[in-house]
């Protein structure tokens, strides 16, 4: 793989969230640790697969952030990349009114060891 610098800034949190996948009809309560307005980290999703199809779902001051994304990527320590599908313009405010109370996380490069 070469190694890409990231397209986007990214936030650090720990947000529970909630992963449906409508392929197997079930949902699993999932940890968001890095959050961008094009996708998220997930911590604790060894289950995934590349190119899965899923919506996350996340609670954030009294409203609920959905949108439908992709596995595009996990590794050996069972973390997974989603990215984001298209989001309307008041559902990308949204995202970046999430992000902007967030921690902003340096710009590095890519790691090497992604499926």
């Amino acid at each position: 793989m070469v190694n890409k610098q990231r397209r986007v800034a990214r936030y650090s949190t720990h947000l529970k969230a909630s992963l449906s996948l409508p392929a197997e009809g079930t949902t699993f309560e999932v940890m968001v640790e890095d959050l961008s307005a094009l996708g998220c980290l997930l911590e604790y999703a060894p289950w995934l697969k590349v190119r899965q199809e899923c919506e996350l779902a996340v609670a954030w001051e009294g409203r609920e952030f959905r949108t439908p994304a992709v596995v595009i990527w996990k590794n050996v320590q069972g973390q997974a990349g989603l990215e984001f599908g298209s989001n309307d313009p008041a559902r990308q405010a949204f995202l970046r009114e999430i992000c902007a109370k967030l921690r902003l996380k340096p710009l590095v490069r890519l790691p090497e060891d992604l499926e």
